[in-house]
């Protein structure tokens, strides 16, 4: 199998694999599965766990344009005792064989926690079996502390340099919690050189704020130098997804 190639930037990644985490995003499978069909036409990938990705693609809805990532370490589930124990329920090998360009994996680091060395060892096992099997190796590094992301923007970077020095091709990360406009850019802008990849920022949940926060988030990112954005909740469980998608799309590819 040949390499996908590098990730074309700016990219607009759909991000659907929070409810195997036991984020409990839509309960409704019937009403997730069509949100994430109406955001996808503005996507240039997804990245997602077996279901939706399996189902999305015999619909019709994923097409050769998109770029798909199959969410392989799920079993941190959210809020349980066994968070940062977060082991790989698909592998490398079941990607290639399902003709996905590429897996997802997300690595959490708590310097409180010793359960996070083999976290990073088994990221460095996933790069080394995605480069031999041709495949794009999405990796979500976040610093964890107390059962929280750290979203300062020193915690960013750290998270960013520790992923990319162990090889990750392309990171996704928060965006750093800095005051909107230039304050958030220059955070950005800090993130994106600390590392030789492309970075793309995720979208967080959905709250109150609605949209004017999300289009501010996504104008700082990309004029910070972002690659684009890796969102999720507040693409699909917006009440138009395609028209909220079409939105990010425009910011993110300039349009």
């Amino acid at each position: 199998m040949t390499a996908p190639g590098p990730l074309p930037t700016p990219s607009l990644i759909l991000a659907a694999d929070h409810r195997a985490r036991a984020v409990q995003t839509t309960e409704n499978w019937a009403e997730f599965f069509g949100a994430l069909a109406q955001a996808l036409p503005f996507c240039d990938g997804i990245l997602a766990t077996a279901e939706p990705l399996t189902g999305l693609r015999a619909a019709g809805h994923i097409t050769a344009l998109h770029r798909t990532y199959l969410s392989i370490n799920r079993t941190g589930l959210a809020g349980s005792a066994f968070e940062l124990d977060d082991r790989l329920v698909a592998s490398v090998p079941r990607a290639a064989a399902d003709g996905w360009t590429g897996v997802k994996h997300m690595t959490r680091i708590d310097m409180e926690d010793p359960v996070t060395a083999s976290a990073l060892e088994l990221l460095g096992q996933v790069l080394e079996q995605s480069r031999d099997a041709g495949l794009e190796a999405l990796v979500e590094p976040l610093v964890w502390h107390e059962g929280r992301v750290r979203r300062e923007t020193d915690a960013v970077v750290l998270a960013a340099v520790i992923a990319h020095d162990i090889g990750a091709p392309v990171i996704k990360v928060p965006v750093p919690a800095a005051n909107p406009g230039a304050d958030r850019q220059r955070a950005v802008a800090r993130v994106v050189a600390s590392v030789s990849v492309p970075v793309l920022f995720l979208g967080g949940p959905r709250t109150e704020a609605g949209r004017d926060r999300v289009l501010d988030e996504v104008r700082d990112v990309m004029e910070g130098g972002g690659a684009g954005m890796a969102m999720g909740r507040t693409l699909y469980q917006d009440p138009d997804p395609a028209e909220v998608a079409g939105l990010v799309d425009a910011l993110v590819h300039g349009r």
